[in-house]
């Protein structure tokens, strides 16, 4: 998280976005600057917005590896909450299996987090010496609040006041985490703020196809914006401070509102199947390679049995879309930890399915549309915002339906079907519940973050089941993430200020 981390992602950024976007004339001149050692001013606000958002669709959804380096990695807290299992083809991995995991465990995601925000906080200097640059500047302190959160939620304290000023602070601090979070509200408001004012500045430039989140959609921008802000908020119901935090950062929101239906955030820089690298980064983590072979994680990460059982024991139309049935035809998970391999096989235990895995050209999607409407019906439900809480419900799994693409069973034809059951039925008087466990369902393979923060804060799902794995004396999934090596190496000061941390006892600021 020092200056030289952001040297490494320069490079690899440019070649991804030419690639995508093509020779552009003025975009970058080779006869001014050496395309093999770009700086941060040779390269333009508009590579560098496209590659950041590229690189933060990779953190979230399941990483890609280039010259060695994983961007981001996902996949562990599928495992956490009932998604996913570990394939019964292979030899099991014992700190996976028994959360006996080291300071490297999940190390992509603060490695990546750092180099993206270091390349946004790049972009925002350059177009701010651009009296035409509001809005890249803008959609900068977004996408920084968005990967700060993400930060936040892993680990609690963090680098953030001091971060990233290699040569003048080499070995920055780490802030309080309910400090950063408090933050990324000011990031999230001054992007705001910029992007609506520049709306009245006839020569500013819009991002147009360099912004492949929404296409240069500003107003979309400010409602993704909101939706964080309320995301945010939300993760701090049970913390002592929440209220106050909760009504401040949703000041404002009702304006433009938050991403509404059909509305994901969803990233799409042109992902092809031309190469592996080209190809949407959930697919290339849990898909084909170009050659229809398996690559990554295809075969070694299969259904959960607790999600799938949940899912059969309401009728849920959602998981053969989730995931894909066996040779038998039917949706078969194994649990996570088991020791048994007779009939847990990759013949028998399903993989993921077409809804969630898509194909290499499918956008990547970093916030659902979902997840917006169930944020709002709690928040509704809490009095925090207007809006009917049963309602915004069903929109959230409305909208889960349309994410996977579900066709064999309308959402409201579902929720009538199971309106006695308190799993799937909105009443008042299990509508929290309610709310979060069709989260819950909706964020597999999706969002597992959101989902974790929900149990962390809430319990829900109460019965969220533990490695059935031999020697693993856990009561409970884990809290965070420890602190990466290379902090211990090169920040080792102010890391271990931080105390000792557990990953099963130590907390994020915001759990009760």
């Amino acid at each position: 998280m020092y200056k030289r981390i952001s040297r490494s992602l320069w490079l690899p950024l440019c070649i991804v976005l030419l690639v995508a976007f093509g020779c552009q004339k003025n975009t970058f001149n080779i006869n001014d600057n050496n395309p093999n050692n770009p700086t941060p001013d040779a390269v333009s606000p508009q590579l560098i917005l496209s590659g950041a958002i590229k690189k933060t669709a990779d953190i979230a959804r399941g990483g890609q590896t280039i010259n060695s380096t994983t961007y981001g990695d996902p996949d562990y807290i599928n495992l956490y909450m009932g998604y996913w299992a570990v394939s019964g083809d292979f030899i099991p991995n014992t700190q996976t299996l028994t959360y006996q995991t080291t300071t490297d465990y999940g190390a992509d995601n603060w490695n990546s987090g750092y180099l993206v925000i270091e390349n946004l906080r790049q972009m925002e200097a350059v177009a701010a010496k651009d009296p035409n640059g509001g809005y890249y500047v803008g959609m900068g302190k977004i996408m920084e609040a968005f990967n700060f959160q993400r930060l936040v939620d892993q680990y609690n304290d963090v680098p953030y006041s001091q971060a990233l000023q290699g040569g003048t602070v080499d070995f920055p601090k780490y802030d309080k985490a309910a400090d950063v979070y408090d933050s990324c509200i000011a990031l999230l408001n001054t992007g705001i703020a910029l992007i609506s004012n520049d709306t009245a500045n006839v020569n500013v430039e819009n991002p147009g196809n360099y912004d492949i989140l929404f296409g240069g959609n500003m107003g979309e921008w400010i409602q993704f914006a909101n939706t964080l802000k309320l995301k945010l908020a939300m993760n701090t119901t049970q913390y002592s401070g929440g209220a106050a935090f909760i009504t401040s950062a949703l000041q404002g929101t009702s304006t433009y509102g938050f991403l509404q239906a059909g509305e994901d955030a969803a990233v799409q820089p042109g992902y092809t199947n031309s190469s592996e690298g080209q190809q949407s980064p959930f697919y290339y983590d849990m898909g084909l390679s170009t050659a229809g072979a398996p690559q990554q994680n295809e075969s070694y990460y299969r259904a959960c049995s607790y999600i799938v059982n949940f899912m059969a024991a309401n009728s849920d139309p959602r998981s053969s879309q989730m995931f894909a049935p066996n040779t038998d035809g039917v949706v078969l998970g194994r649990p996570f930890g088991s020791n048994v391999s007779t009939g847990q096989d990759n013949q028998h235990i399903s993989g993921m399915g077409p809804g969630l895995l898509g194909t290499a050209s499918s956008p990547a999607i970093i916030l659902p549309a979902c997840e917006s409407f169930f944020l709002q019906a709690e928040a509704a439900l809490d009095g925090y915002i207007s809006g009917t809480p049963s309602t915004l419900y069903a929109q959230g799994v409305a909208e889960s339906f349309r994410e996977l693409g579900v066709t064999s069973m309308s959402s409201s034809t579902y929720l009538t079907n199971q309106a006695s059951n308190p799993n799937v039925g909105y009443t008042t008087a299990t509508g929290l519940t309610t709310i979060i466990t069709q989260a819950w369902v909706a964020y597999s393979g999706l969002d597992p973050l959101a989902a974790w923060n929900n149990w962390r804060r809430l319990g829900i799902p109460a019965s969220l089941p533990v490695s059935q794995f031999d020697g693993s004396v856990a009561t409970h999934i884990p809290y965070r993430l420890q602190y990466p090596t290379s902090e211990y190496s090169f920040n080792t000061a102010n890391v271990t200020a931080e105390g000792t941390i557990n990953n099963m006892t130590s907390k994020v600021f915001w759990m009760p």
